[in-house]
């Protein structure tokens, strides 16, 4: 009996004990409500803020996202290219007419050499008639009045020969200048062929290289804003949750408050409890029970306090990770491309004014073959009516020769003479007709090749050029708009994470507040472990149902039944799911 009845001492020790450890627990999460309440209302406050800056930086990641995908913008690469591809054609086709004109001109000295060669032989028949002149006076003066006849023969011959002598100067003049102006030709296409080569491979990789860089370029400048908007728009979605759960922070509260008024219940209970009945009073499996419940519910209230700061936390982190310095230097990139690209078109069109000033210097170096075909022609005419002329002279001389006979002889040396000279012209005059067929031929080639370096040519390369110009324009306007955007979305990031700092400040309040939960549910433990240490049987002294009724009557959430029937049956959703029963807001 005597240890019967110090078993009963302690016991009742033992729960005064209990009484005493839940009122202080209770006094601690009373502690907690009110100091708790002034860091989550200026936490609801920071993160609205931050709420507002990431609805400005979407409003200004969206704006971006729209310039850069309109049409003129979209369409500068395929401007560019054909840009590329045209301004290839145009120094192509240029670069075969000088080849061309090369050929020509080279097809043209040796035009010229035949016609060297026919003002030499021009030359030598005037020599030949006027020595035949000179043979005639002296013949006229020797024959006296009988040869009197002659004196006509002689006068013509010497006005053929001085006519024949100064149209071979002419004639001879122009081929020199021709011959002169045609090697100049040949050198400067000879020297600038390759130049024009090797500007024409120079252009195209340029272009093809600032081809690369800015479609790399306007991929990323559509690219990067796109990434920047999902990973702001994870961030708002995170921020809203906070908001969300923060602002039902009620619901905590009120778990809180109903915890603290259980253990002031229990706590009744165990004083209640004298230590004078044999086995376990009602009141001892009551407060057992209600210690359970109790215990169940901080579990479930750290449990949200901590995916809490869980989602704090990972909010945080994405706000110091994200940024905005890609999208503030995209800007300035794309522009530098641009730049590079306008440059390109500018040096496209320096090239193409620089090829028709190049067409003109040739079109002038070749007009003299026009002018040379025009003389030859007209010499050709000459020529026919020397040929008659001659002939009528030779028929002239045998006809006064068979008049003198046997005092004759030397005017039928001289008629001989003019008719091989007749001879002699009309082959020259066959080999000149064919020379000039020739030279209207190359003159038709070279107007032919000439007509690449007209303005007709270059319709389509002009067309792409203002297509480009538009589009690079457009292209400008939507990098300083996008690195305009983008430094004030940097500037709204910096607010953000200045703003964190005091978030950071708050949520260690909050951490300092709440710790006592860990307290508290140790304390309730120690004094749960103890009862079951003094009666073993208490597990099984209470009914369920009563207990449900008992202690659910206070309680105003699902959230708190859902833990109470976890607590009491072991069959309701865990804490986690339970937690999302009936109000999004306890989804944390």
């Amino acid at each position: 009996m005597a240890a019967t009845g110090e078993s009963k001492s302690m016991s009742g020790r033992t729960s005064t004990t209990a009484a005493c450890n839940l009122a202080k627990s209770g006094d601690d999460l009373l502690w907690l409500l009110r100091t708790a309440e002034d860091a989550i209302n200026g936490l609801v406050v920071a993160f609205q803020d931050l709420a507002g800056h990431t609805d400005t930086t979407l409003k200004l990641t969206a704006a971006i996202v729209e310039r850069v995908q309109d049409e003129s913008v979209v369409s500068v690469l395929p401007s560019v290219r054909a840009l590329g591809v045209a301004a290839k054609l145009f120094l192509g086709e240029r670069l075969q007419a000088t080849t061309g004109i090369l050929e020509t001109v080279t097809a043209e000295m040796a035009l010229l050499s035949k016609l060297s060669a026919v003002t030499e032989g021009q030359g030598k028949i005037a020599l030949d008639i006027n020595m035949l002149t000179v043979h005639t006076k002296i013949e006229v003066a020797h024959l006296g009045s009988v040869g009197a006849g002659f004196e006509y023969l002689a006068h013509e011959l010497a006005d053929f020969s001085h006519s024949l002598t100064e149209n071979t100067k002419e004639l001879a003049s122009h081929t020199d200048k021709r011959k002169d102006a045609a090697e100049n030709t040949q050198h400067m296409l000879s020297v600038e062929l390759p130049q024009l080569r090797k500007e024409l491979t120079r252009v195209e990789v340029n272009l093809r290289d600032d081809l690369a860089q800015l479609e790399a370029g306007l991929t990323e400048l559509s690219r990067m804003p796109e990434q920047f908007r999902v990973s702001a728009e994870d961030i708002a979605r995170q921020i809203a949750g906070v908001v969300v759960a923060v602002q039902g922070y009620d619901i905590t509260r009120q778990q809180v408050e109903h915890v603290q008024e259980a253990l002031e219940v229990i706590s009744q209970r165990f004083l209640k409890t004298d230590g004078s009945t044999e086995g376990v009073s009602q009141e001892t499996a009551h407060a057992h029970a209600g210690l359970v419940i109790q215990i169940h519910q901080l579990h479930a209230i750290r449990a949200t306090i901590a995916e809490w700061k869980s989602q704090i936390m990972t909010c945080m982190d994405g706000i110091f990770r994200i940024s905005a310095s890609d999208i503030v230097g995209i800007g300035p990139l794309v522009l530098e491309q641009e730049r590079s690209m306008s440059s390109q078109l500018s040096h496209i069109e320096m090239l193409e004014r620089e090829c028709q000033a190049y067409g003109e210097r040739i079109r002038s170096t070749l007009e003299g073959i026009t002018n040379l075909s025009q003389l030859f022609t007209e010499h050709l005419r000459e020529s026919e009516a020397a040929r008659n002329r001659l002939r009528l002279l030779t028929f002239n001389s045998v006809i006064e020769a068979s008049r003198l006979g046997a005092r004759a002889d030397t005017i039928c040396v001289i008629a001989d003479g003019i008719a091989e000279v007749s001879a002699e012209w009309g082959m020259i005059a066959e080999h000149s007709g064919s020379t000039l067929e020739e030279i209207l031929e190359l003159s038709e080639r070279i107007n032919e090749v000439m007509a690449t370096f007209s303005g007709a040519s270059d319709e389509q390369l002009n067309r792409t050029q203002e297509q480009t110009g538009a589009g690079l324009e457009s292209l400008r306007e939507a990098s300083g708009f996008a690195a305009s955007q983008g430094q004030k979305i940097g500037q709204t990031i910096e607010t953000m994470r200045a703003g964190s700092g005091e978030i950071g400040k708050i949520g260690d309040q909050l951490d300092a507040c709440f710790g006592r939960i860990d307290e508290v549910l140790s304390e309730v433990e120690k004094v749960k472990s103890q009862l079951e240490a003094d009666y073993p049987e208490v597990k099984e002294e209470y009914d369920s149902e009563e207990i449900e009724r008992l202690f659910s009557a206070t309680y105003t959430t699902q959230a708190e039944r859902d833990v109470l029937r976890t607590a009491i049956y072991g069959t309701a959703p865990s804490i986690a799911q339970s937690s999302s029963i009936g109000n999004d807001v306890e989804l944390f």
